[in-house]
């Protein structure tokens, strides 16, 4: 397929698709039976400036706003599989409220943000007065009541590394390249029942909060949609790792493509804007050898070789002789041009490897270890 041709492709399933959600989106709100509100999104950013995100959906009217807040959430009720089933098909069954106006109340800011022609919204908004590091809440209220609470992590300037992971195969197995594995673990499987990597957490617990120093802030990017956000959250917090953004993608034609952002634009991209809101910054990379972290990380290291602190690529379970040879060839060429950058199987590997950087007290081996 053409350049041209691929951009009216994409154009016409862009305008078919807003079409029908205006249809669907006309026909629900004459029914009566579905109310607009507000999935929210965590939100980052520095002292003066946050970025906040979420999407405006219609849902019905006893059905209580997703809170972002997972921590205070009651525990998730034990679910048959047809329920987990409806639950996860329900999310990619939403209709979104093009054009929403929404107001933004939080220390020093009150204004009002627009969602896109997808529901989405990502603002980027100055505070009036320096927020101090931490975590911080951000009303978002539709202009009919509706309202939620958005979390926002306020980044310490003093910090100097962040940390920046993939999610499937990551921290948790997913089989994202095997398409059968991934339908039952994502479709099938109570969030509750999902199991992460050996040491994951506690490898990232270790990274984000060294024993001198404030804490790092981390970011977890991955292709996985936006669809999902509510379950990855409820996943990093029923797990213990450290909360922190959770950077996603959007399924369906968009000017990127038909289907989706590639991971290369996607991921990318985000680092590259993670390294240019937060100038302090040195970044450590973990993602996994399934799909293409590896290069992406890669590319980065060579661009920013002052500011990436290290690269760590999980060997997935399946992953074939040739592909990980590769992978440790791209490792060597990468450490051989100043940026250190370690192959591994497991989580105490990486701690190891850490720990001889500086970028981990040593005396977290063991919880690594045992965790």
């Amino acid at each position: 397929m053409g350049p041209l041709v691929r951009k009216v492709v994409v154009w016409a399933a862009m305008v078919a698709e807003s079409a029908v959600q205006a249809a669907v989106l006309l026909v629900l709100r004459v029914r009566g039976r579905h109310l607009p509100m507000i999935v929210p999104f965590i939100g980052h950013g520095t002292t003066r400036r946050v970025r906040l995100g979420g999407r405006v959906v219609l849902g019905r009217p006893e059905a209580a706003a997703p809170a972002v807040g997972v921590p205070e959430a009651p525990p998730p009720t034990p679910r048959s599989r047809r329920a987990v089933l409806r639950a996860t098909i329900a999310r990619f069954l939403t209709v979104e409220v093009p054009g929403a106006v929404v107001t933004v109340r939080g220390p020093g800011l009150v204004t009002e943000i627009r969602a896109d022609r997808d529901g989405y919204l990502d603002a980027v908004l100055d505070v009036s007065e320096p927020l101090p590091p931490g975590w911080h809440r951000f009303e978002l209220r539709l202009r009919d009541g509706a309202a939620v609470t958005a979390q926002v992590q306020v980044v310490d300037p003093a910090a100097r590394v962040g940390l920046v992971s993939d999610v499937d195969d990551t921290i948790l197995e997913t089989g994202l390249t095997r398409g059968i594995e991934f339908v039952r673990a994502t479709l099938l499987t109570p969030v509750g029942d999902r199991a992460p990597l050996p040491g994951a957490a506690a490898l990232y617990r270790a990274l984000v909060e060294p024993a001198d120093g404030p804490p790092w802030p981390v970011f977890y990017v991955s292709t996985s949609p936006w669809n999902l956000h509510e379950m990855l959250l409820e996943f990093v917090v029923l797990r213990r790792f450290p909360l922190g953004p959770l950077l996603l993608t959007d399924w369906g034609p968009s000017r990127s493509g038909l289907f989706r952002i590639g991971a290369q634009e996607h991921k990318g991209g985000l680092v590259r804007r993670m390294l240019e809101e937060h100038p302090q910054l040195g970044l450590v990379l973990v993602g996994d050898s399934g799909q293409h972290d590896p290069e992406i990380y890669a590319e980065l290291a060579r661009e920013h070789p002052d500011r990436i602190r290290a690269v760590y690529i999980r060997r997935t379970r399946h992953a074939l002789p040739g592909r990980i040879a590769e992978v440790d060839a791209l490792a060597a060429a990468v450490t051989a041009g100043g940026v250190p950058m370690l192959a591994v199987d497991d989580s105490v590997q990486i701690a190891a490897h850490a720990a001889e950087l500086g970028l981990l007290d040593a005396t977290a081996l063991d919880d690594v270890q045992s965790g």
